[in-house]
């Protein structure tokens, strides 16, 4: 299996703080069945920014100390960048990490509380580029809870989708838990990510997280979500099939939220129409 969202690097981030943490984290993640693990620290749009050149050299530390520890895991290179307008001229100018440095996929974070105005435009302005943005964790996103069909927009206009996989069992509350089981039942999630920062509590923390995911989604999907989906990614190519994108699994409070928010929208467009 493929872990396609990690913060394993020590010193870059608010994940591993040193060597024997990330360590620690690696042997977890490789318990629960991960052999590839694609490091990506969180970059910002600020004075000192962590450079491509910096994470490839913390890898490098980071491979040398797993062979010493003889532990059977490959780290690939990456980033989670957190959106901002001017992303495209960064990743022309090389200044930011594809995931696992193909120059045909990036990892990219929404604020949590709200979607800036000028996402539509970023995800774009990349797409033209020929570069696919990989939305981490959209059931994380508080604005999202009662909107999923942004969700079911943004897949059908493909952009890839990144499920936490711990937030299945309510890692992060109980509203990221009932998305995530309406993005899984809706086959919204492309990929998987452990989004791990530290060493678990629990060594059984990953390993429940992917049981649940499986019996929600079935085999097939299970192996498509964990290995052949994030492969495929790596090696720079699209996604096999045509998906047709549907919600399912709403409830019936959601799905009168879901058309009082369409309904709101739909007439406050109108009014701004006749001003």
């Amino acid at each position: 299996m493929l872990d396609l969202h990690s913060h394993i690097l020590p010193w870059l981030d608010d994940g591993s703080k040193n060597m024997a943490e990330t360590l620690g984290m690696v042997r977890q993640l490789h318990a629960a069945g991960f052999k590839t693990l694609i490091a990506t620290p969180h970059v910002l749009e600020v004075r000192d920014f962590l450079s491509p050149a910096e994470i490839l050299f913390t890898i490098e530390k980071v491979r040398k100390c797993l062979a010493e520890a003889e532990i059977p895991v490959e780290i690939l290179p990456g980033a989670e960048v957190y959106i901002f307008p001017d992303m495209v001229k960064w990743v022309r100018e090389r200044k930011l990490l594809t995931l696992g440095d193909k120059g045909k996929y990036i990892l990219l974070e929404l604020p949590l509380l709200e979607i800036p105005d000028f996402t539509e435009q970023v995800f774009f302005e990349l797409q033209v580029l020929g570069i696919t943005p990989v939305l981490a964790h959209p059931e994380r996103y508080r604005s999202l809870y009662d909107q999923p069909e942004r969700v079911l927009d943004w897949a059908r206009k493909g952009i890839i989708l990144q499920l936490d996989l711990r937030s299945i069992r309510g890692y992060y509350g109980p509203q990221a838990r009932q998305l995530a089981e309406i993005m899984l039942k809706s086959d919204l999630s492309h990929v998987l990510g452990s989004d791990s920062h530290r060493v678990a509590d629990s060594e059984l923390s990953y390993l429940e997280g992917l049981q649940s995911i499986k019996e929600i989604v079935g085999k097939t999907r299970y192996h498509e979500l964990t290995s052949l989906n994030p492969q495929t990614l790596l090696e720079g190519n699209p996604l096999p099939g045509e998906r047709n994108y549907s919600l399912r699994g709403l409830s019936a409070k959601k799905k009168k939220q879901r058309f009082w928010n369409l309904f709101v929208n739909y007439f406050s467009k109108s009014e701004l129409n006749d001003i």
